[in-house]
C-alpha cells in the first residue's frame, strides 16, 4: 500500500517538476534548527522525518472537502466559498493533517515508531523555515496559523534562552483539534470561520518575532531556478 503511495506521489511531483534532496535539509532546515530548537531535542531533527511529511502535505491536498453542500442544499466548492482565504487554509490544512497523517500511520504500523518524536520536532522547526518569508504569502499565513495554535495549547514552549521544543504528551491532541477545526470549516465552507481563525491565529506573534530575530544573521539565496530543481547556498 505504502509503496503505490509513494509511486503515486513520485509520479505527482515529476508531473510538476519538483525537486526535494537532502542538502535542502542539509542547508536550510538544520542550521535553523540549530538556532532554534533547544539542545535536548536536537537529536530529534532528521531529514527522513522532514521528508516523509513533505509527502504526506502533498498527499493531503487530496484529502477532506472539495466539492461540498451547502446548507441550503447547493452544490459548491471549498475554493469558491472562502475565496481569498482559501490557499492559507488548505496549505495549513495539507501541512497539519499530513502532520496527524504520519501519527496514523505510524499507529497503523506503516511507518516506524522512531519518527514519532521526530516528526514533530522537525516540523517546530519547519515552522520557523516558512514564516521567515512573510505572512502574506500563503505557506507562511498557514504555518503561522499552526505554530501559535500549537504554542497557545502548550504543545509547542518558548524557553528563557529563546529555544524551542515540543511537549510530546500535549502535541498529539493539538494537531488531531487543528485538523478537525480546518477540515469542519471546509467543509461547510464556511468563510467567516476561516477568516476568525487567520484573524487570531495567522499573526507575528512575539515568539515568532523571536525566533526570527534568532534567524537574521541565516539567509539562504536562489543560486538558479531551471525546469527540474532550485539550488540554494548559505550566504553567511
Amino acid at each position: 500500500m505504502m509503496n503505490v503511495l509513494l509511486v503515486n506521489v513520485e509520479h505527482q511531483w515529476s508531473c510538476s517538476r519538483i525537486s526535494l534532496k537532502p542538502s535542502l535539509f542539509k542547508h536550510i532546515l538544520q542550521p535553523i534548527a540549530n538556532l532554534c530548537i533547544s539542545e535536548e531535542q536536537q537529536e530529534y531533527i532528521d531529514f527522513e522525518s522532514f521528508f516523509t511529511h513533505t509527502i504526506c502535505h502533498e498527499c493531503c491536498h487530496g484529502i477532506g472537502p472539495h466539492t461540498i453542500y451547502l446548507p441550503s442544499g447547493q452544490k459548491s466548492t471549498v475554493r469558491l466559498e472562502l475565496q481569498e482565504l482559501h490557499s492559507a487554509m488548505e496549505e495549513a490544512k495539507a501541512d497539519i493533517v499530513g502532520l496527524w497523517a504520519l501519527r496514523f500511520l505510524i499507529n497503523q504500523e506503516l511507518l516506524p515508531r522512531i519518527l514519532l518524536r521526530s516528526m514533530y520536532v522537525s516540523f517546530l522547526a519547519g515552522c520557523f523555515r516558512s514564516v521567515r518569508f512573510g505572512l502574506e504569502e500563503a505557506h507562511g499565513k498557514g504555518q503561522a496559523l499552526q505554530f501559535n495554535w500549537l504554542y497557545e495549547k502548550e504543545a509547542f514552549i518558548l524557553h528563557t534562552d529563546g529555544t524551542f521544543s515540543v511537549d510530546f504528551e500535549k502535541v498529539e491532541a493539538a494537531v488531531e483539534d487543528l485538523s478537525r477545526e480546518i477540515l469542519t470549516i471546509q467543509a461547510r465552507g464556511d468563510k467567516g470561520a476561516a477568516k476568525s481563525l487567520l484573524q487570531k491565529y495567522a499573526q507575528m506573534t512575539q515568539p515568532l518575532s523571536s525566533a526570527l530575530l534568532k534567524l537574521e544573521s541565516f539567509q539562504v539565496r536562489a543560486l538558479y531556478q531551471d525546469q527540474s530543481r532550485l539550488m540554494f547556498l548559505n550566504t553567511n
